[in-house]
């Protein structure tokens, strides 16, 4: 499955190994022999400085004590050369061993590999296929043959991939769930990608890892459960939006009939301008129900452009600063301590979201207190968290503080948090919340890249 590009040094370096092994034993040999040897001209020496009548001489005492230095030194060599054998030999078992290890250890990557149902796919700093699992090519309909080649080479979505290997090396950074498509006899097939960096022992880059799962299935339901959603959630809001057209129609129909009375002379003391201060009230009331609703309603294109999120901040910040002011409530920015990257929002709609969430943090705290806005980066994902110390939000309450004209105030459309949810979820991004007795903390979590619809 995965290929091993193996150099000639392992096995040049085992022949080295063999032949030193081997000239050591030879060695060995020939230095027991020389030792033999010596030892016969020692007792031969020393036989004849045993005779009765000695034909030893001081020459022949002074070469005994040199042969027998040499006997000693050739024995040193011996168990030297005795010694560099068993080491060698013991170096070269753990070798087979390690070697023997090495292979248990591949085979049992192998069998890893090839039982997961997710696709693996590695390649080098060129986006050259280095090993691929059968997983992989199953999904990707591609043949073992394919190590070697370029990712781009191998299938349409390989191109894709050589593309996310390309933006992981400028990053930086993991890249996970990444969307995917490839038309294939005659279908659409979706994959979630996810990219990670390889690296040696030292640290050092040696390519990348992909991980492919097969998401058309879930994908095709996720629609379906979205498309649902959407149905009840357009019956939530016609029921709403009945409720909240029928209260002021009904005033309307009342102070109208009131007025009418009054203009057919019926009471003619009492003065129209009250009933027609009413009918303002509920006109304007009426039209703001129908501008939340067409805002909420509508899906317009996101504009993205690269944007820098603490400056935005910082302008919603000012725009709500006089209403914080006249409540005594305390503002607190936290930034963070590296510069974040641009990320493309739409601006407006972005400010607009962030601006709901300050408006009702202010409106949590009408004696004063403190709202704390915080940004930060997190893995691929930029956040940004709106905090307030009001007496937070009963917890029967919290799972209906999404849905479309609910609210706890007396004013307002209740839309606020609703549509801040919908703008955050069109950029790919999440809206949630905390809340306790101390106070409530929304969290707005966006990725870093565009969504593929709107890239």
């Amino acid at each position: 499955m995965f290929q091993v590009r193996h150099s000639n040094e392992r096995p040049f370096g085992q022949l080295v190994t063999s032949a030193v092994l081997g000239a050591v034993i030879l060695a060995l040999l020939l230095n027991s022999g020389a030792l033999l040897l010596v030892a016969r001209e020692y007792r031969l020496l020393g036989a004849w400085a045993d005779e009765p009548q000695p034909l030893a001489t001081a020459g022949l005492q002074a070469l005994r004590s040199e042969v027998l230095l040499q006997m000693t030194f050739a024995v040193v060599v011996w168990i030297t050369l005795l010694s560099c054998a068993v080491t060698l030999v013991w170096f070269r078992r753990r070798d087979f061993a390690s070697q023997q290890t090495l292979r248990d250890v591949k085979t049992l990557a192998y069998n890893i590999l090839a039982s997961v149902d997710q696709g693996v796919i590695t390649s080098d700093l060129d986006s050259t296929i280095t090993g691929v699992n059968s997983a992989a090519i199953r999904l990707l309909g591609i043949g073992s043959d394919c190590v070697g080649q370029r990712l781009s080479q191998v299938c349409p979505l390989g191109l894709a991939l050589e593309q996310e290997s390309q933006q992981l090396a400028q990053r930086q950074l993991p890249i996970r769930d990444r969307d995917l498509t490839l038309h294939r006899d005659g279908r659409s097939l979706r994959y979630r990608a996810d990219a990670h960096f390889l690296n040696d022992s030292a640290g050092q880059p040696l390519g990348c890892v992909f991980l492919l799962r097969d998401v058309t299935e879930r994908v095709l339901l996720e629609e379906r459960m979205a498309r649902m959603e959407r149905f009840i959630s357009l019956g939530t809001l016609a029921s709403g939006l009945h409720h909240e057209l029928k209260n002021p129609l009904t005033a309307l129909s009342l102070h109208i009939q009131l007025l009418d009375e009054r203009l057919r002379g019926r009471s003619p003391t009492e003065s129209p301008d009250d009933l027609l201060s009413v009918l303002k009230t509920e006109i304007c009331r009426l039209n703001g129900v129908l501008e939340g609703f067409r805002s909420f309603a509508s899906l317009q294109r996101l504009h993205l452009q690269p944007l820098d999120v603490p400056a935005v901040l910082d302008e919603s910040l000012r725009l709500i600063s006089p209403q914080a002011a006249n409540q005594g409530v305390q503002i607190q920015f936290s930034r963070p301590e590296t510069e974040l990257p641009l990320v493309p929002l739409d601006s407006q709609k972005f400010q607009q979201a962030v601006l709901n969430l300050l408006i009702n943090a202010l409106e949590a705290m009408p004696g004063g207190g403190t709202l704390s806005l915080r940004t930060g980066l997190e893995t691929d994902r930029l956040s940004v968290e709106v905090s307030d110390t009001g007496s937070g939000i009963p917890a029967e309450l919290q799972e209906k503080m999404f849905k479309p004209y609910f609210s706890t105030k007396t004013q307002g459309t209740g839309m606020g948090l609703a549509l801040t949810e919908k703008l955050i979820g069109q950029h790919g991004g999440q809206v949630g919340f905390e809340s306790g007795p101390q106070g409530t903390t929304f969290r707005i979590t966006l990725p870093l890249e565009p969504p593929r619809d709107e890239a």
